[in-house]
């Protein structure tokens, strides 16, 4: 990941250099500003794609017209790219996807997004016009947060960028709060900060002559389609081949992040099926064995023949790592397994700069042991109420308790209580 920073109206180098030093975090290998007119725009690069100096942002175009910061990927890029040298001749510099992106805005103004699959958040300056464009992906998957005060926009990919201007102040979002409350976590479009907002997935905003406006680029079709289960099956299994195929693409090491569950095993063998050698994943266990899942991870990979890593931890490395959560996270989110994600992504930094994840697979094909148990309370909402609460729920407190994680009678009741 990268990360991205900048303003539009008040503000200067120290201020640009404090929001970008920020969110170095995320982007260790080069960092880079830009200064024209009001407008700032800093860049903290993770370097994936044209590790040369020619992938450098914020990038200029060669008229200086348009400047970028972009942090994401584009999938498509090289066929985009071929397309452009055909029809347009655009002399492209170097070999990244951000100057594709460039390129694309210079030939297809802001309908640019129409063109380009893959995930990012990114700010587009046209000295044109004076303009500042920015857009975060159809997903969401790249982080974008802004705020306007006394007319200047503020925009990075964290809050902490944000609150390092000085015309930001650092006010708790009591709404939030009391969403996160709720949700546990702070959805779209609020933030734990007062005055600071997320721009929503597949929306663009514009600033221009000191006003902000924003609008959906893209919306999810729900219309219902007839399609026979054997086609859908080979549909998306192409489908799947093709999105993995094209997350493989990096000038720097790659592995796959294995848990043995339906959604990081999908991933691996897709992946693996695309190598021509054998991919690396990565996963981490438990010394506690009710909290380990390392075997399953184990069989995916020698099924798979991966080059497979795994890390045992102690419930000591948890620990540890709880006092330093806060420093990870710009908001509260009540999701446990951020901390074995951070250790896993430690973990398999050691060895690769990139890895793909399953995040989103278990909620697509039902991975859970939740949609189980939905299935299993349609049959079990049909026994008579009187067998329920006379004979079946009071047999609870036969079974023992335990500290185990997810232990039978810990599940049984999640179970019944939803019912």
């Amino acid at each position: 990941m990268c990360g991205i920073a900048g303003f539009a109206g008040s503000g200067n180098q120290d201020t640009l250099a404090r929001m970008v030093a920020a969110v170095r975090h995320r982007g260790p290998d080069d960092q880079g500003f830009f200064l024209d007119n009001q407008v700032g725009l800093g860049f903290a690069r993770l370097s994936i794609i044209d590790l040369s100096p020619t992938g450098h942002q914020p990038m200029t175009s060669a008229d200086g017209n348009a400047t970028i910061i972009f942090n994401g990927e584009i999938y498509n890029y090289r066929e985009l790219k071929s397309e452009l040298l055909q029809k347009n001749s655009y002399p492209f510099r170097g070999t990244s996807d951000t100057e594709v992106l460039l390129a694309l805005y210079q030939i297809y103004g802001i309908d640019f997004l129409k063109k380009i699959n893959g995930m990012f958040a990114l700010a587009l300056y046209d000295k044109r016009n004076g303009s500042l464009f920015l857009t975060r992906d159809r997903m969401g998957k790249k982080p974008l947060y802004y705020t306007v005060i006394g007319g200047t926009l503020i925009f990075g990919s964290e809050p902490k960028a944000l609150l390092q201007h000085p015309a930001c102040v650092r006010k708790l979002n009591l709404t939030a709060l009391n969403d996160y409350l709720h949700y546990e976590y702070v959805p779209t479009p609020y933030s734990i900060f007062e005055g600071i907002s997320k721009l929503e997935p597949a929306h663009s905003a514009l600033w221009q002559q000191g006003k902000l406006t924003t609008h959906p680029f893209w919306s999810m079709d729900f219309t219902e389609k007839r399609i026979a289960e054997a086609d859908a099956l080979k549909k998306l299994d192409a489908e799947l081949q093709r999105s993995v195929a094209q997350r493989l693409v990096a000038d720097v090491p790659l592995g796959i992040f294995l848990s043995g569950g339906l959604d990081s095993s999908t991933i691996a063998y897709y992946a693996q099926k695309a190598s021509t050698q054998k991919i690396k994943t990565y996963s981490i266990g438990f010394k506690e064995s009710s909290f380990d899942e390392s075997a399953f991870a184990r069989m995916v990979a020698e099924h798979l023949g991966t080059d497979h890593h795994e890390q045992i931890l102690s419930a000591k490395d948890s620990l540890e790592l709880i006092p330093h959560i806060a420093d990870l996270l710009d908001e509260p989110m009540a999701d446990p397994s951020i901390i074995p994600t951070y250790l896993l992504s430690k973990f398999t930094r050691e060895h690769v700069t990139v890895a793909l994840g399953g995040d989103g697979g278990d909620e697509l094909f039902a991975g859970y042991p939740t949609f189980q148990a939905f299935k299993l309370a349609h049959w079990y909402r049909k026994l008579p109420e009187t067998l329920r609460r006379l004979l079946l729920e009071p047999a609870l407190s036969l079974i023992p308790a335990s500290e185990r994680d997810m232990s039978l009678g810990f599940l049984v009741r999640r179970f019944i209580a939803g019912t």
